[in-house]
């Protein structure tokens, strides 16, 4: 004979004795259907505020890179190899990069203009805007090596254009440490020049056969060679 089981006054205040489990899913829906519907709303806003930051982001850097072009084409006629251009001329090139930098500073073509900002301070005798320039440029380029290169090269003329060859000598070795192997030739010269230019002339010797070495084909290898036979006199 089955036993019925005796329910209290005490356990009928219990109500779980009695709720299934989609029962109090339920309870804990109704008990916190606010606070679940207020966070389910701010997911919502956080993930239209990233779609909305990224299409604006998005629409910046296609008119950064418009803007760029623009200056880059400026750039290429005048600095063409079949014409001399005026520093006015540069200085109108300059004005497009520029804006480009300040108008779209997060974007990449905003880092790119850095490049040819400098590149263009260099060009007209302006150093101290080209040494700016460069690092800018050096402290936004990621792993564009062959970019880094470029800035590092021009950084080092930059350094040699106000005769601070100690500088210069270390943005040349950077370029080295970099292992782009088609321009070390050129990163031992330019070194070798600046050590000779200190009165270094060991360094200087040492760096100019270094250069014979990596480059013995190079355009340069016979004046290279005569400084070499001098320092060894």
């Amino acid at each position: 004979m089955k036993v019925k089981k005796k329910i209290t006054k005490k356990k009928l205040k219990q109500p779980d004795e009695f709720l299934s489990v989609t029962e109090k899913a339920f309870l804990f829906v109704s008990q916190h259907i606010k606070k679940m519907a207020i966070g389910a709303l701010l997911v919502l806003v956080l993930f239209l505020s990233f779609f909305l930051f990224r299409m604006w982001d998005q629409r910046k850097e296609d008119e950064a890179t418009q803007k760029f072009m623009l200056s880059l084409e400026a750039y290429q006629m005048v600095s063409s190899p079949y014409r001399e251009a005026s520093p006015a001329e540069y200085k109108k090139a300059l004005e497009g990069f520029e804006e480009v930098i300040k108008t779209y500073t997060r974007t990449s073509s905003a880092r790119s203009s850095l490049l040819y900002k400098g590149a263009i301070h260099l060009r007209l005798g302006e150093f101290d805007e080209a040494i700016n320039a460069y690092q800018g440029f050096l402290k936004r380029a990621d792993k564009e090596r062959l970019y880094q290169l470029f800035a590092l090269e021009g950084l080092g003329y930059a350094h040699e254009g106000k005769k601070d060859y100690e500088k210069a000598v270390k943005a040349y070795q950077e370029i080295i440490k970099l292992g782009e192997r088609f321009n070390w030739a050129g990163a031992y010269l330019n070194i070798a020049r600046c050590y000779e230019k200190l009165g270094k002339n060991d360094e200087a010797l040492e760096n100019y056969r270094t250069f014979l070495k990596v480059s013995p084909k190079s355009s340069s290898a016979n004046s290279v060679l005569r400084k070499v036979s001098i320092f060894e006199k």
